[in-house]
């Protein structure tokens, strides 16, 4: 078992209320199983759980009813100056894309301006992959119109509607409807993209502490590893939310939707949520200002202490500052001060502000994770806190030299060193 950063603990030892948001589909149900049926722990955390359709889940999320939800990867693109991906609990992958659908005789017609198409949501992946590749400028396709998924194949069978865009296990049942299959919209995405299609993900509200969010991901984590050890028993929280479902098709849904990055986003899940926002900003279809983030937990980051060498340490190398170096807090506040790759910049804005030479050191996580806490420091934000000496020789993965650009421009970054640049001097 992997050690873990402590979170901050309620200064009053409550346990804290999450409202969380899932949908109906066996793949959800399957994944908070453990959750729902009160089989695995929560320490510092208790789920109040409702269970709706993904379109009701985008809205109340998108309203600020939920701490964290279930929902679309189209509605956490759009609102992602709110919300962060976690990694654990995403609907993504090959093959389970959303279908466009016709009513019977309409076999390799694609939509047009008169015909009445139909979609399970404005802020669905399903809406937003119909809009790439059936668009009004391109096309002359249908506008198309937002219901709730399970009202889309009944409206095709009656001859109400002429296209719909279906998805979950309309994957698997329109064939027994007499429906047309015009496009696999995923199928699509992944011969043009050669990545998985981001769905669903689960999605946390910004305003939650990196600690509680990191507790929630350990709990979906459980939640998942005891559905997997116990595949059998998880019918009984899926089954009465697919009643109309025979149990063959439950467990494809399953197979098909929980998948390896259900379990892990990893590079690949991300690169193919950064496509997916490309190529809707390049068509106008998502505001360009920020990139949605996938939260990191915290016994996974990367951890850093900055020291300041100038001055009388100025003459010597960085092996020679640590050599007899001792963090001043030590001694008056109990613990020497650390820092994540994206709070870097701030703690050298906030205390190294006059600094001419600073050492950055990267920290051995495994070596001081048993003597770290993560505390409430600088702005309220949670920073990691180490309860010992420095201990160089074991401690410190890494060391170089930061100095202060002199020459930035107003409102770029005086320090050369942020997340990104961290990250991308770590892959090169």
């Amino acid at each position: 078992m992997q050690p873990t950063i402590p979170p901050r603990e309620d200064p009053e030892g409550d346990v804290q209320t999450i409202h969380l948001g899932i949908s109906t589909c066996p793949n959800d149900t399957y994944l908070f199983h453990g959750l729902l049926q009160g089989k695995v722990e929560t320490p510092g955390l208790r789920f109040e759980i409702e269970l709706l359709d993904v379109q009701e889940l985008n809205a109340r999320l998108a309203q600020g009813e939920f701490d964290v939800a279930k929902a679309s990867y189209h509605l956490a693109l759009l609102r992602a100056d709110e919300l962060m991906a976690l990694p654990t609990g995403s609907a993504l992958g090959f093959g389970n894309g959303p279908l466009l659908l016709g009513r019977k005789g309409l076999d390799g017609t694609a939509p047009g301006a008169d015909h009445r198409v139909l979609c399970p949501g404005a802020e669905t992946t399903a809406t937003l992959l119909y809009r790439l590749y059936y668009s009004l400028t391109d096309q002359a396709s249908a506008e198309p119109e937002q219901v709730v998924f399970s009202e889309i194949m009944p409206a095709l069978e009656s001859g109400a509607a002429d296209y719909g865009v279906c998805i979950h296990e309309g994957r698997f049942t329109y064939g027994e409807r007499d429906l047309c299959l015009i496009e696999d919209l995923g199928a699509a995405w992944e011969s043009d993209t050669k990545s998985p299609l981001p769905l669903g993900g689960i999605f946390a509200r910004r305003s939650l502490s990196d600690g509680t969010i990191d507790r929630v991901c350990a709990a979906i984590q459980r939640s998942l590893a005891y559905a997997d050890a116990h595949r059998e028993e998880t019918l009984i929280s899926m089954a009465p939310h697919a009643q109309e479902l025979e149990e063959a098709v439950i467990w494809e849904h399953v197979d098909l939707y929980v998948n390896e990055w259900t379990r892990q986003l990893g590079q690949a899940g991300m690169g193919a949520i950064r496509a997916l926002s490309d190529r809707a900003k390049a068509r106008g279809l998502l505001p360009v200002e920020r990139e949605l983030d996938v939260f990191v937990p915290i016994r996974e980051r990367r951890l850093f202490h900055l020291v300041r060498a100038d001055d009388a340490l100025m003459g010597r190398t960085p092996e020679e500052v640590l050599e007899d170096y001792q963090a001043a807090s030590l001694e008056t506040e109990g613990f020497v001060h650390l820092s994540f790759a994206d709070q870097l910049s701030g703690t050298l804005e906030t205390h190294f502000a006059d600094a001419e030479r600073v050492l950055l050191l990267e920290l051995n996580r495994q070596a001081v994770l048993a003597d770290l806490r993560l505390e409430a420091s600088r702005g309220g934000a949670d920073f990691p806190h180490l309860y010992r000496a420095l201990r160089p020789d074991s401690d410190v993965k890494a060391c170089r030299e930061v100095r202060p650009n002199t020459s930035a421009t107003e409102g770029a970054p005086r320090w050369p060193v942020g997340e990104r640049a961290l990250r991308e001097e770590s892959s090169s």
